[in-house]
């Protein structure tokens, strides 16, 4: 299996996947795959490591990038690269030993009900701080 530095990227139109390309190439840093919708339910282990495709394609309109066996280091230039960039605001997601047995789908719903959980709090503190 090859674990080489991955990032996997989600729902980037064809635009934005080449102004992340090009980002990539300058900063000498791994190329970003897109996950296509025919892959969508796969395990993301055969996502990484295979070219199977599902039985029905993935809808999700958020944007998000995995990390694979980047080091924390990298990522968080990365991250930074992406904000630099004008790159929309993905929900970014590393890929752990966990993760990796997951469908993608069932990882995506799980990363956007995290990021709207993590949005709640503060939007209620916001909310109520106006009255």
């Amino acid at each position: 299996m090859d674990g080489s530095p991955r990032l996997l990227v989600w729902n980037f139109t064809a635009e934005e996947k080449e102004r992340l390309d090009r980002m990539l190439e300058m900063v000498k840093a791994p190329p970003a795959h897109t996950i296509a919708p025919e892959r969508g339910h796969l395990v993301v282990r055969d996502i990484l490591h295979t070219e199977k495709t599902a039985d029905e394609p993935f809808r999700c309109d958020e944007k998000i990038v995995l990390f694979y066996n980047i080091p924390q280091k990298g990522i968080f230039f990365l991250i930074q690269k992406f904000k630099d960039a004008g790159l929309p605001k993905p929900i970014f997601a590393v890929v752990t030993e966990h993760s990796i047995e997951w469908p993608f789908s069932k990882l995506a719903e799980h990363l956007v009900e995290e990021r709207d959980a993590m949005r709640r709090p503060q939007e209620e503190r916001v909310g109520g701080d106006e009255t």
